[in-house]
This record gives C-alpha cells, sequence and structure tokens, in this order.
C-alpha cells in the first residue's frame, strides 16, 4: 500500500525541449501551494487597488497577502520539485517558506490590530471565519487525515487556507 501510495504521490511529465521526463514529487501538494499563493497574490493587489489613498492598514494587509503568496510559491516548489533539490537548497527553501509565514502572520496580525476591528463587526466577522476555517485546516493537517492518497492533509490544509484567506481578504476590505 505504501509504495503505491508513493507512486501516485509522484507525477512524471515529458520535457519538450529536450525529451526528457520530468519527476514532480508531490504534484497536487504542489498545485494546492500554488493555488493559494495565487489567491494571496490577487487579494493583495485588490486591496492595493481598491483605495486611491494608501492608509498604513491598507498596506499592512497587503504585505501580508503578498507574504503568503510567496510563501506559497516557494512551498510548492520546495514539495513539488525536492528530487532536482540539493539537502541545503530543500532545507533553505523550508525555512524561507516558515520565515514567510510568521511574516504573514505577522502582517496580517498588524493590519487587524491597526484597522479597528472592533468598530466594523462584519469585518470582524469576516477574520472569524477565517480564522476558524485555517484553524480547522490546520486540524486536519495535524491529524493526518487524507481523502485520497494523491491527496493529503497538506493538500486539504491548503484548501481550507485558500479559503480562510478568502475570509479575511472579505474583512480587510471594510476595514478601510
Amino acid at each position: 500500500m505504501h509504495d503505491r501510495a508513493l507512486r501516485l504521490n509522484r507525477f512524471t511529465v515529458l520535457q519538450q525541449s529536450k525529451n526528457k521526463a520530468m519527476t514532480i514529487n508531490q504534484p497536487m501538494t504542489m498545485v494546492t501551494d500554488y493555488l493559494l499563493g495565487a489567491v494571496a497574490l490577487i487579494c493583495g493587489g485588490c486591496l492595493l487597488r481598491s483605495n486611491g489613498h494608501k492608509s498604513k492598514t491598507l498596506v499592512l494587509w497587503s504585505t501580508g497577502f503578498f507574504s503568503a503568496a510567496a510563501a506559497a510559491a516557494l512551498g510548492g516548489t520546495f514539495h513539488g520539485f525536492a528530487a532536482y533539490q540539493s539537502a541545503r537548497m530543500h532545507n533553505a527553501l523550508w525555512n524561507l517558506t516558515l520565515l514567510l509565514i510568521g511574516a504573514s502572520s505577522g502582517f496580517l496580525i498588524s493590519a487587524s490590530i491597526s484597522g479597528w476591528v472592533r468598530d466594523k463587526p462584519e469585518a470582524g466577522r469576516w477574520l472569524r471565519a477565517g480564522i476558524l476555517v485555517t484553524a480547522v485546516g490546520l486540524a486536519v493537517q495535524i491529524s493526518g487525515a487524507s481523502l485520497h492518497p494523491s491527496f493529503n492533509y497538506n493538500d486539504l490544509y491548503h484548501c481550507a487556507q485558500t479559503i480562510g484567506l478568502y475570509c479575511v481578504f472579505r474583512g480587510a476590505s471594510l476595514t478601510r
């Protein structure tokens, strides 16, 4: 069973330019990470474009989303292309991913504090929903639960985090 799960979590594509096979180690984890990054990037960009006045709070929200996007992009690369990374590069990618996750959290928390969420009940509800969805996703990730050998706890967490970030975005858009 374990060998089958490993085979299902590897995906080989043909590089057209060199006619060589390329292995992607955890294709679904890579895709869900990149999807999470794209959503975070779009949310950060939408917040910056939505208001002519760039308040400190708006910059904090956007920076938090952009940090999350960078973390997800690096995380996807870490999971998907491990076979092509030296041990040193692999560790550096993971450490940088964790650093960016921490930075993202710090910026988003700072933005919620400086955005006076208490005075905006609807914004507070969206932010609480984002935190709740993220916490549920984290619980699933910690539990190791999987829907399918090719869709594991990391993939489930990335999906939950994508929804959680959208909820945070909705709350952030109301705090200006």
